[in-house]
């Protein structure tokens, strides 16, 4: 068994070691500027963050205990409280999930009151494998019946660009020509490209 230790190590050693980038670079004189601003806004927005966040670390706490106060000195719930007429802090009625496991943990501490606080939350979701097993697909759907198919299941789909075509509209000047015309019926709208220092 060591030496299996010894050879996950070593493949995850190798996995893990930077490549040399493989991005080219480009000279844009022309973008200077505009690089300057976008690096400046950058170093502003993150110091932004960081102050609001070190403002929201006073501001939570005592908003939260004031929403409390004002919730129950009048019986009723409130989901926010309006702070000197500037700010408005909420609260949603969402929590990070619970591990089916701590169930015994909070029935203890809760006892009677936990079918009316908590419930199980299921979501199942059908693998590709069986997605593209007809067969599989269809001894499911006749199990549940195909009228009751939309009843028991939740259904989405979409169209998606493939791997190809989005390697091709920057490769291929046919591609890109069809790309340009799906974009500009609004059929094909990629995400907007990320800027990040280099």
């Amino acid at each position: 068994m060591a030496g299996i230790g010894k050879l996950l190590k070593k493949a995850a050693k190798k996995k893990s070691s930077k490549k040399k980038s493989t991005t080219p670079e480009v000279d844009r004189p022309d973008l200077k500027d505009a690089i300057s601003k976008w690096k400046e806004g950058s170093t502003m927005e993150k110091d932004g963050k960081a102050m609001k966040a070190q403002a929201e670390g006073v501001i939570l706490p005592e908003a939260e205990e004031e929403r409390v106060k004002v919730s129950m000195g009048d019986g009723e719930y409130h989901s926010s409280v309006k702070i000197n007429g500037e700010v408005t802090v909420g609260v949603q009625g969402r929590y990070t999930k619970i591990d089916t496991d701590c169930e015994d943990e909070i029935k203890e501490i809760v006892g009677d009151k936990y079918d009316g606080w908590f419930k199980e939350d299921t979501k199942v979701s059908l693998k590709p494998a069986l997605l593209n097993d007809e067969d599989a697909m269809g001894k499911i759907i006749g199990a549940v019946g195909e009228e009751n198919f939309e009843k028991f299941f939740d259904v989405a789909q979409s169209i998606v660009p493939t791997r190809a075509f989005h390697e091709a509209r920057a490769t291929d000047a046919d591609v890109k020509k069809t790309y340009e015309q799906l974009h500009d019926e609004g059929l094909v709208k990629p995400y907007k490209a990320a800027v990040k220092k280099a």
